[in-house]
């Protein structure tokens, strides 16, 4: 079987994941999206797939970490980071002709370009797979939309816990390297580089982080779980 359809990840999901989906496919279906599809490795801060692109390809993440923005009133706005064994984007590819968003690499990146016509035909023609893709993507709309109005109600502290606890799980560790810059950690929270900078000061002060350039140890999670909640 095609390896990036075995490989097993750390992340918990409470719905059906994308490599849940795609080992429903019968044998000759995951041969047939393999021989149909293309693997790209992208450098971090390189653009995967740029908004107004037509949509011929269903992608998805085998390595790395990638950032979704959607442009609303010509801003860009961060919502979602997307691990490996995840697809990209996913409830906007059947939607819209286009891509209506931006995806861009945040770390070094290997992304399977799944053709389309070839999803869409096992969607047609394999009901369990369609039920299970379905299922994940009102999974992920669900997740989504309670991420970002769990963000939209915190002030810089809370807003600020919940990324770094995020990442925390993406690389499970309280150990971990950013992969972004301050003023990219500011753009996906939505307020500005002083305020990020000034609470990763205020964080590290208090020993409830321990900052060191991009470098981040978390040393007291309880608190910082409950600013999360609180802030």
């Amino acid at each position: 079987m095609p390896d990036f359809l075995q490989k097993k990840t750390h992340f918990e999901y409470d719905f059906l994941d994308a490599r849940g989906c795609l080992n429903i496919l019968t044998a000759e279906e995951k041969n047939e999206l393999v021989s149909n599809k293309t693997d790209l490795e992208f450098s971090a801060g390189e653009i995967i797939v740029k908004r107004g692109v037509l949509v011929s390809n269903v992608l998805y993440v085998t390595e790395g970490l990638v950032k979704i923005e959607m442009s609303n009133d010509n801003k860009l706005y961060t919502v979602g980071l997307i691990q490996p064994h995840c697809f990209v984007g996913i409830v906007c590819c059947f939607a819209f002709k286009k891509f209506d968003f931006t995806a861009t690499a945040l770390e070094n990146s290997k992304i399977s370009f799944i053709d389309i016509d070839v999803f869409e035909k096992f969607i047609k023609t394999n009901p369990d797979f369609s039920l299970a893709l379905i299922k994940h993507m009102s999974g992920v709309s669900n997740g989504l939309l309670h991420r970002m109005a769990r963000l939209s109600q915190k002030n810089i502290d809370g807003a600020l816990s919940i990324l770094l606890l995020e990442f925390s799980e993406i690389y499970n560790s309280k150990s971990y390297t950013l992969p972004v810059l301050r003023k990219e950690l500011a753009d996906i929270l939505g307020y500005s580089k002083e305020s990020v900078i000034n609470t990763l000061s205020k964080f590290n002060r208090e020993r409830i982080i321990d900052v060191l350039d991009r470098n981040i140890e978390i040393l007291d999670i309880s608190r910082l779980k409950k600013i999360s909640k609180l802030g």
